[in-house]
């Protein structure tokens, strides 16, 4: 291998790494545009669970309205309303947030049950 086949290797080297560069930044373009896109309006996907091939429920906050949907391959199906009150709200990592005093409020009343149930 002489300098020409060296010189070769690194200008084949040079451009994959100059299209795996435009393409990461492109994904990452296009990525961001995408949700923000999604993001803005009136109607966001608060969480969905896969039930079966191709079959997935959905809760869809509607306005100002929950409500959850089943998914197949050819339809939507309206299922039911959702309270306000009966959702888990999610950070973009997907943890879920809880507030201390409403977990602290839900505990003390169920120790208020057992109590009066042991005595």
């Amino acid at each position: 291998m002489g300098l020409d086949g060296f010189v070769q290797l690194v200008t084949v080297l040079a451009i994959f790494a100059l299209v795996l560069f435009v393409t990461y930044f492109t994904t990452r373009f296009v990525g961001g545009y995408a949700r923000n896109k999604i993001a803005t309006g009136n109607i966001e996907i608060i969480d969905s669970a896969k039930v079966a091939p191709a079959k997935y429920i959905a809760i869809v906050r509607t306005a100002s309205k929950y409500i959850a949907v089943g998914i197949g391959k050819n339809e939507i199906t309206y299922l039911c309303e959702v309270p306000d009150d009966s959702i888990v709200k999610r950070t973009e990592t997907g943890a879920v947030t809880y507030d201390f005093k409403e977990l602290m409020e839900k505990a003390r009343a169920r120790l208020g049950k057992n109590e009066k149930t042991q005595a």
